[in-house]
């Protein structure tokens, strides 16, 4: 579903992390808590995250009426440098809980509404172990890992809510049961290399699915996340990253996946009808600062594009991009303010063929929001989205989505 990973919060440590192990934002800051600094001296930092959130689909698509979903997060890592004298070594783990309705429902989109709902459950998602080496220039990873964790990640997209602005709409499409992505993770490998501070290399080898390949609901399949599978054929993914400051920050990125040994009936040629065992995609991104004054106020920009062989990709081409305001309001420096746009193309060979689930050219969707900090630690985003041909059908031409989320981190 192309569903944001919030286990993401490792490395989001204060600078004071081996007194206290608190996070950077946190409502804990500056509470005196000897329990937490206690473990964080010994290398155990962990934490709990909940966030809800109302939608109300005003008009459009397949049904009016309002939703509230919610996710609670608990992660722990582990030093084990600290721990056993391990150079080097880190253990993460993160579970969730996802409970609620999503918005999604009522829209019918391809893109989901937000990216955090999930089918209700309790769900392990990351359990991965990272070594460092060459110091720190290579870490290795090993386990169930989110690739939207690392993969094809803007810094400015990450402000909006909308599933497709974290794991691209064309990648939850085309990839078995959506990749290993929120909420679900794939076994796997993964290797970043960073020569200078400035370039990062990332290649990470996946099970080919992050669940039953032939089950209709992944998320009901895998659906506490412990599923660990492997022999699904091998997914790939590699992505360059050089970061650059011309008195303005910026990030170039450009990756590539490519699917090998697709379990049976998963893909095919639309033209001819054939099984193919193969599919693959190639994107880039940019993410770049155009305006700053002092350390407070920033304007941001994004982009990014993906494309996919229209013979047997169901989402051939794919383009999203926005703008971020940080700062603007007096007195509130880490307010943001922005707009996104997200377009993705259906292949014209897969509306060809008999029977298509698709039946209009793309689907687009329109996101605007406000993200609030009311304190350390707590947010409050009101979120507007609009959608044009969500699903892809002829039964609904747009959806209007109104709502907010609310997030506490301890």
């Amino acid at each position: 579903m192309g569903l944001m990973s919030l286990g993401a919060a490792a490395g989001a440590w204060a600078e004071d992390k081996p007194v206290t192990g608190v996070p950077e934002d946190s409502i804990a800051i500056g509470w005196n808590d000897p329990v937490r600094a206690s473990f964080a001296q010994r290398g155990i930092q962990y934490g709990v995250n909940y966030t809800g959130e109302y939608y109300n689909v005003t008009s459009g698509g397949v049904s009016r009426g309002s939703t509230y979903n919610g996710l609670v997060e608990t992660y722990v890592d582990l030093d084990l440098e600290k721990m056993l004298g391990w150079k080097g070594g880190t253990i993460h783990a993160n579970a969730y809980y996802v409970h609620g309705i999503g918005p999604t429902t009522n829209t019918g989109s391809l893109f989901a509404v937000s990216n955090l709902e999930g089918f209700e459950t309790v769900r392990l998602d990351e359990l991965w172990f990272e070594q460092a080496l060459l110091d720190d220039k290579l870490k290795l990873k090993f386990g169930a890992i989110a690739a939207d964790t690392e993969f094809f990640v803007s810094d400015t997209a990450g402000a909006f809510l909308n599933g497709t602005f974290g794991w691209a709409g064309i990648l939850a499409t085309n990839m078995v049961q959506g990749g290993p992505a929120y909420p679900l993770t794939s076994m796997g490998a993964r290797a970043q290399f960073a020569p200078t501070d400035n370039l990062t290399i990332l290649a990470g080898i996946f099970n080919g699915s992050p669940a039953d390949p032939n089950a209709d609901d992944a998320q009901k399949s895998n659906r506490h996340g412990t599923d660990f599978r492997f022999g699904d054929g091998a997914l790939l993914i590699v992505e360059g990253a050089f970061k650059y400051d011309v008195g303005l920050a910026g990030t170039v990125k450009v990756g590539g996946w490519r699917q090998f040994d697709a379990p049976d009936g998963i893909y095919q040629n639309f033209k001819t009808g054939n099984p193919v065992s193969q599919d693959s995609g190639l994107y880039a991104i940019v993410d770049q600062q155009i305006w700053k004054n002092g350390d407070d106020q920033s304007v941001s920009i994004f982009g990014r594009v993906s494309g996919s062989p229209t013979n047997h990709s169901v989402m051939d081409m794919y383009f999203d991009t926005g703008i971020l305001f940080s700062g603007f309001v007096p007195g509130r420096t880490k307010d943001t303010f922005g707009a996104a746009f997200g377009w993705g193309q259906i292949s014209s060979d897969a509306l060809q063929i008999d029977e298509p689930e698709f039946s209009r050219t793309y689907e687009s969707v329109l996101e605007i929001n406000y993200a609030a900090q009311i304190c350390d630690g707590i947010t409050l985003t009101p979120d507007f989205q609009y959608f044009w041909n969500p699903g892809a059908v002829t039964e609904v031409s747009h959806a209007t989505v109104f709502g907010a989320r609310a997030k506490v981190s301890y």
